[in-house]
C-alpha cells in the first residue's frame, strides 16, 4: 500500500470499529522486539512473524479467537 502502512490502516479501521472486531493481525518479517507494542498501540489484536510456521500461526489464531469469544 503505497499511501499508508499497516499501522495507519489499523488506526483508521479502529476509528470506526470496536477494538475486538474485526480482528487485525499483523504479518511481519521484522525481528524488532518493540513491534508488538507498536501493533497494539495501532489497534491490532495480534502478530504473526515470518517465516510462518503452521503451529505458530494456529496458536496465535487460537489465542485471538478465544479472547474475542471471551469478550476481551
Amino acid at each position: 500500500m503505497p499511501e499508508m502502512d499497516g499501522f495507519e490502516v489499523a488506526k483508521r479501521i479502529r476509528k470506526f470499529r470496536s477494538r475486538s472486531w474485526p480482528l487485525i493481525i499483523a504479518l511481519t518479517a521484522s525481528a524488532d522486539e518493540h513491534l508488538w507494542k507498536k501493533c497494539l498501540q495501532a489497534g491490532m489484536n495480534g502478530i504473526i512473524r515470518k517465516p510462518v510456521l503452521l503451529q505458530g500461526m494456529a496458536d496465535e489464531l487460537r489465542r485471538l479467537l478465544k479472547r474475542a469469544n471471551d469478550g476481551v
